[in-house]
């Protein structure tokens, strides 16, 4: 997934730690990119778009991406399996959850109920169809699509990205073999 959202431009962040479910980890990859982009000599120097911050993470890291989403640095977040770190009603940005529909480890029903909470901002929920918490397979392919999208649109401004989760006739749902399960919150109706 690293690897395909640089090819988009991206430039990515990773947390150096199998315990990232504070957000702090996150926080701080985004923060030594801002200073790089700031330092003269960097190979960020005048690269990062610094107000174009996304936080993403699965399962410890999407409830990470949770927490993280709490702080201002952050535009949307993309919390895919969540576990049960960070507070929904601290997001201040657009959210995308993820959730498998076959997932024993953190259960669809859990990641829609965080989605459910998430009133105060544009929240997007997606269920990968047959998906496990491990991701193999042609759900992964259809997750790192539909990531991409949302990044373009959140962060790009890319208006035909935008039509995958927003619209009349978004592209997630009419996907039926892919996404088993897709709902918006009443502000993302309005996008």
């Amino acid at each position: 997934m690293f690897t395909h959202l640089a090819s988009w431009g991206y430039v990515v962040a990773a947390a150096n730690t199998g315990q990232s479910g504070s957000g702090r980890e996150m926080l701080a990859g985004a923060r030594y990119l801002i200073a790089e982009n700031a330092r003269t000599g960097s190979v960020f120097h005048d690269r990062v778009d610094t107000g174009a911050i996304a936080a993403a993470g699965h399962s410890q890291g999407g409830g990470g991406a949770i927490a993280a989403g709490a702080d201002p640095l952050v535009r949307t977040t993309i919390p895919i399996m969540p576990g049960p770190q960070g507070v929904e009603k601290s997001l201040h940005g657009p959210a995308f959850y993820v959730s498998g529909q076959a997932d024993i480890v953190v259960p669809a029903f859990y990641v829609r109920t965080r989605f459910a909470a998430t009133t105060q901002v544009p929240a997007v929920y997606g269920q990968l169809a047959g998906a496990t918490h491990f991701l193999q397979g042609d759900t992964r392919y259809r997750l790192i699509g539909a990531i991409t999208a949302w990044l373009q649109y959140q962060l790009a401004g890319d208006q035909a990205a935008k039509g995958v989760c927003f619209g009349t006739s978004p592209g997630l749902p009419g996907d039926s073999a892919g996404w088993s399960d897709f709902a918006r919150n009443q502000r993302a109706d309005g996008v």
